[in-house]
């Protein structure tokens, strides 16, 4: 078998958890208490985002942007269990062997206990099946008006629709996100720490298929840099920029995606890619990729939900 070039891109179980392992107590680790911050700028109009930023391909967290938002004055995991409590929702949905159902009250009766174990994480939890009603505290950004998916798929699918919920400790594992968008987060809660580095880092495997990550922390084409998000603030990353988040405190935030007119045909390419692996080669992408299968699957039954497509018809009347 030919060995992925890019060992980041490996999606081995031993090769991930050999890089998770080293953000938490190994070179990454050490190289990222020195890495340096990422830029800071408050309340960026879209025109000096677009021209300093976006443009540039340039990583910012941007204070002031949610000054307004209700959700920010009034959200808690108490708010939210009462208002959301009867929601269903997919706990540590990332990982198929610790992936459960439960209510959201039951959620953040867990979050708030104190039983020894992994710390529980919301991924994605796209919450407008349930509680749409969320979204009048979440007004829109300003600076994401250049999502273009509003032209592809229409204008309820590109807003702000995915939560991610934690208790201090979880993790996002370092990644890219899919289909080459453009990934802005809302801190509404607690704190994270994002560690994130240039679509160009590298790692290769050497003859033997092991590797290191000095090469990877010793060249300038990395960028690695860091940031805590606190409440208020708002990351904002290029398409393809590798990151990992790791939550300081118990945390709420809102992901915030957006596709740069640039990116189009990419994008177009990714997602045919991902809907005729599902259709053509269905039982193999569920056994390759187990810990992707359901969340691709999930994803793509609320996409299809939120643009009326009826997935139990085989073709459009």
């Amino acid at each position: 078998m030919e060995l992925e070039q890019n060992m980041l891109k490996s999606r081995k179980r031993a090769d991930i958890a050999r890089i998770e392992s080293s953000f938490r107590t190994g070179s990454l680790r050490t190289a990222l208490k020195s890495a340096p911050q990422i830029e800071r700028r408050a309340n960026l109009s879209p025109h000096v985002f677009d021209r300093e930023f976006r443009k540039k391909a340039k990583p910012v967290v941007i204070e002031g942007l949610m000054g307004h938002w209700p959700a920010l004055k009034k959200w808690s995991f108490d708010y939210l269990a009462a208002t959301c409590g009867s929601a269903s929702v997919t706990v540590d949905s990332y990982d198929s062997q610790k992936a459960r159902e439960m209510t959201f009250a039951e959620f953040v009766n867990m979050l708030k206990s104190s039983i020894p174990g992994e710390p529980l994480y919301l991924q994605e939890w796209l919450y407008m099946a349930d509680c749409p009603f969320l979204a009048e505290d979440l007004p829109e950004l300003l600076i994401a008006q250049y999502d273009f998916r509003r032209n592809l798929y229409g204008k309820s699918i590109s807003t702000n629709h995915q939560l991610w919920i934690g208790q201090a400790g979880g993790t996002t594992r370092f990644h890219q996100d899919s289909y080459f968008i453009d990934v802005m987060h809302a801190q509404i809660v607690g704190e994270k720490h994002w560690s994130v580095m240039n679509p160009k880092a590298y790692v290769a495997f050497d003859k033997t298929g092991s590797f290191k990550f000095s090469n990877l922390i010793d060249d300038p084409a990395t960028q690695m840099m860091q940031c805590v998000l606190k409440p208020g603030d708002v990351i904002y990353l290029p398409a393809l920029w590798w990151h990992r988040i790791e939550l300081l405190t118990d945390s709420i935030g809102l992901g915030r995606k957006c596709l740069d007119k640039v990116n189009l045909q990419k994008h177009i390419h990714a997602r045919f890619a991902e809907l005729l692996s599902l259709a053509l080669n269905h039982d193999a992408v569920k056994e390759t990729y187990p810990e992707l299968y359901k969340v691709v699957v999930l994803r793509n039954q609320a996409w299809a939900k939120l643009m009326n497509i009826d997935l139990a018809r085989l073709r459009p009347s």
